[in-house]
């Protein structure tokens, strides 16, 4: 079997439209580089006097002497700090101040305009927000302020670049059965010595392969991005106090569970991977039925995209349920946590994730079950 792998391997990638997909799909995650890290209200604009990782240093300055455990006296002193540099007509935006101020204090605007005006200001009177009134489901003495925002951006890339590597592994894998089949191979292939169960076997060993070396590929190259632009401060920030997740529709400080910023991306990659290797069964599966790989790659994108449309339509109950165990889109992150940690069938974050993982993971051995027994069929 080892020795019919790399034959396996040059089928599905030795294509110059593999080459071609491929550098697409990594200038298309640049695109999100440019459009997320390097531009923006996190960086600046390159019209703009001071921009580009200029502005990332001194938003973190800012950020590392505003961290601690949550509190009404850091809550106090970032307003300050943040609205006296609003006043001083700084040329750069404060990322983290303005989150921060705009989420706890309803009155922020009104201090640097009447500061501008030569008022005083008592910021000691300042009464930010409560607990209840932000609905926060821990209390403030449990969470950790930080650098926030530049994980923000790292997660919107992230999701993103997600997509991009689905489209471009079941691109790849498409071809895997139906390749053999429309070209007539399979009276021969699977006649063969090794054609019935080694053959079908190196063929989803080799798709799975191909599929997590292109989830590991582009995952390093966006962490290395991240880490020489950004570096890795704010990774012990609660994701309660992620400020970019909180919003009329959904809030994340109503997550229940203690985790940090890292915690959570780290969550995140392995549920996009089991959803990867969840898309990558179906995709197996579908090629061993049909004889066509573009049809084949029609219908498995059909499995990205369909369940996350129904969920839409179905917007609760078991329908919607179920359809979270399908849908491997996790581009609204916090409001899938929610879901898990309320609306699941356990209504408990870690015991719903687990459910999800186990169930897809169930299902891909169903399809690739199935895609051996069809494959057993067509060699008779």
């Amino acid at each position: 079997m080892l020795a019919l792998l790399p034959f396996e391997l040059k089928k599905l990638i030795r294509k110059k439209s593999v080459l071609g997909m491929f550098l697409a799909t990594l200038l298309a995650i640049f695109g999100l580089f440019y459009i997320n890290f390097f531009n923006g209200q996190i960086s600046g604009y390159s019209v703009d006097k001071i921009h580009g990782r200029d502005v990332v240093e001194i938003n973190k300055q800012f950020a590392e002497e505003h961290t601690g455990q949550l509190s009404n006296d850091l809550l106090v002193r970032t307003i300050k700090d943040y609205s006296l540099d609003v006043e001083s007509n700084n040329p750069t935006f404060n990322v983290f101040g303005y989150y921060v101020t705009s989420h706890f204090d309803p009155k922020f605007r009104n201090y640097y305009f009447d500061l501008e005006k030569g008022k005083d200001i008592d910021f000691s009177k300042i009464n930010p927000k409560s607990q209840t009134e932000l609905g926060s489901y821990l209390p403030y003495d449990k969470l950790k302020l930080g650098n926030f925002t530049p994980w923000n951006q790292l997660f919107l890339v992230a999701n993103s670049a997600y997509i991009l590597i689905l489209l471009l592994s079941i691109y790849l894998i498409a071809p895997v059965f139906s390749g053999d089949t429309a070209e007539n191979m399979n009276s021969i292939l699977l006649t063969t010595r090794y054609g019935r169960n080694k053959l079908t076997m190196t063929k989803i060993i080799s798709s799975y392969l191909i599929s997590t070396l292109v989830f590991v590929t582009f995952y390093a190259i966006i962490l290395a991005v991240f880490a020489w632009y950004f570096g890795f401060s704010g990774w012990d920030t609660s994701v309660q106090l992620n400020l970019h997740w909180i919003d009329n529709d959904v809030n994340i400080m109503a997550f229940p569970e203690k985790m940090t910023l890292l915690g959570t991306f780290i969550n995140l990659v392995i549920y996009q991977f089991i959803g990867l290797v969840f898309i990558t069964g179906i995709n197996i599966l579908i090629s061993s039925k049909i004889k066509s790989p573009l049809v084949g790659f029609a219908l498995s994108v059909g499995s990205i995209f369909v369940p996350s449309f129904l969920m839409d339509v179905f917007q609760a109950g078991i329908p919607n349920k179920i359809l979270n165990i399908l849908s491997v889109s996790t581009s609204n992150t916090p409001n899938l946590m929610l879901k898990l940690a309320y609306d699941g069938f356990f209504e408990s974050f870690w015991l719903d994730g687990l459910f999800v993982v186990t169930i897809r993971l169930a299902f891909v051995l169903l399809c690739l079950y199935l895609t051996y027994l069809s494959m057993k069929k067509v060699s008779h």
